[in-house]
């Protein structure tokens, strides 16, 4: 009798730990979404470090922050999009690069809309309240 197991202290000990390991699964889940897709210092589209400095003025409002040679490419993939120009600005700038950048665009549609859908607003709630305690 004396190795008599206490089920509900193992069972309390169980769910602590998976509680635990949940409560870390989500503010990693965060941590990614905020912290690395969306960071404001660097390029969204190819990551480079930007700077800040010496930003002109853009042609077309940017949704996101671009360094500026997306900048640019942005900007010639809106004006062929817009207008219907078909003549590249650089001969690699062919077809495949702008479906490649309307892929892209919709990529980023449907991020933003998932950071809008109601089950990640719960679980920024969620996270919220965790870090509270």
């Amino acid at each position: 009798m004396a190795e008599i197991i206490e089920f509900d202290k193992k069972a309390q000990d169980l769910r602590s730990v998976r509680d635990t390991s949940l409560r870390r699964r989500k503010i990693e889940a965060l941590r990614k979404i905020f912290q690395c897709a969306r960071c404001m210092l660097k390029c969204a589209k190819c990551g480079a470090q930007l700077d800040g400095e010496g930003e002109e003025p853009s042609r077309f409002a940017t949704p996101y922050a671009f360094c500026s040679n997306c900048r640019e490419e942005y900007e010639e993939y809106r004006e062929r999009t817009c207008s219907g120009q078909s003549a590249p600005r650089y001969y690699w700038h062919n077809e495949e690069w702008l479906k490649a950048w309307d892929s892209w665009i919709e990529h980023q549609k449907w991020l933003d809309r998932y950071r809008q859908s109601k089950e990640f607003l719960q679980l920024l709630d969620e996270v919220e309240e965790l870090l509270r305690k």
